[in-house]
């Protein structure tokens, strides 16, 4: 029998060790998600920990511009949330690539954000078993000097990883560590290559995955990358037009810009989510991190100093991933260590 979102978010929180010593901060948008709240309140007192709501009028980002936003909330917010153990973003787009985030973490503060119907939450909860294989792939990216990615379709992209300072994002789902941040759920590991270093193609294929869109691609699109940068997007037809639109509509350069890369290795996230479900209650986790597929993303970057709204998550489905000559991904089938 199916649980209760309450319920839910009670083994959530046990994962992420809440103690009844400790306070949980909710941070939700006015009227919105109030089902998570209620959740997430019930949860922490379930479990005896104290908990606190933080609302504010709005901190998502809109998908297209103009954007200006407004910080007046943020410093109230995170001089309340640093008073908290434990801080659940609920809000409606996430404070993922906002310095709230950073700040809250770079507190020593646990932090994890949840978005996806309930359903989808109890189906793709973590364990530690996904936890070990997220924490090998990071070992792995960070031994690595190149990170090369093909396909049948015409895919060749490589990207400078060198460094023993590589920005890693290992999601696992949970967070029970002093500092992390995590995304209820989640199950995949990225890294921020070497900025300026991607060169090379991206060929698109119908059934390939853009987020926040929520959407499959349609038509074939070649996508050519210089330093970093896409330099073209084209293809006959819509989805290429669709994607020259929409980078030109922000009039700002960082948006063509590539920002992580990595690969899924949730095996029971499943790639037809997107057309079971109603894609726009989705907030796309489970694409992110079906098993075996390559992940690149566009825009912000805060390793490399550039913080813009416009951000494309980019799962893609038959790809070759390999760090240097040790194959992790082949044809979009995960190979076993």
């Amino acid at each position: 029998m199916p649980k209760t979102l309450t319920e839910n978010f009670v083994d959530q929180f046990r994962l992420c060790d809440v103690k009844p010593t400790e306070t949980v901060g909710v941070i939700a948008e006015l009227g919105q998600k109030q089902e998570y709240v209620d959740a997430a309140v019930a949860a922490a007192r379930q479990l005896g920990a104290g908990a606190l709501v933080l609302h504010a009028s709005s901190l998502s980002s809109p998908m297209l511009p103009p954007y200006t936003p407004d910080g007046r909330e943020v410093a109230p917010l995170l001089a309340a949330a640093g008073e908290c153990d434990f801080v659940v973003d609920v809000t409606v787009g996430g404070l993922i690539h906002s310095d709230v985030r950073t700040r809250i973490t770079g507190n020593g503060k646990r932090m994890l954000f949840v978005a996806e119907p309930n359903d989808v939450l109890e189906r793709l909860m973590g364990s530690t078993d996904l936890r070990a294989s997220v924490e090998a792939g990071g070992d792995r990216l960070r031994a690595g000097s190149t990170l090369h990615v093909t396909s049948a379709a015409g895919t060749d992209l490589t990207a400078d990883i060198a460094g023993e300072d590589l920005p890693i994002t290992h999601q696992w789902g949970y967070v029970d560590e002093p500092g992390r941040w995590d995304h209820w759920p989640s199950g995949f590991v990225a890294c921020f290559p070497n900025d300026r270093t991607a060169e090379g193609r991206i060929v698109l294929q119908p059934g390939d995955a853009l987020i926040p869109w929520q959407r499959y691609v349609q038509s074939p699109v070649t996508i050519e990358v210089e330093k970093g940068f896409i330099a073209k997007v084209s293809g006959d037809g819509a989805d290429a037009r669709i994607l020259n639109d929409y980078f030109e509509a922000w009039n700002d350069s960082e948006v063509w810009a590539l920002s992580h890369m990595g690969w899924g290795l949730l095996p029971q996230a499943r790639w037809s989510a997107f057309d079971v479900y109603e894609p726009r209650s989705l907030y796309g986790q489970e694409l992110r991190s079906t098993a075996g597929n390559f992940m690149w993303s566009t825009g912000s970057n805060r390793f490399a100093g550039r913080e813009t709204p416009a951000h494309l998550d980019v799962p893609m489905g038959g790809c070759t991933v390999s760090i240097d000559d040790h194959v992790v991904v082949r044809d979009g089938e995960l190979v076993e260590e």
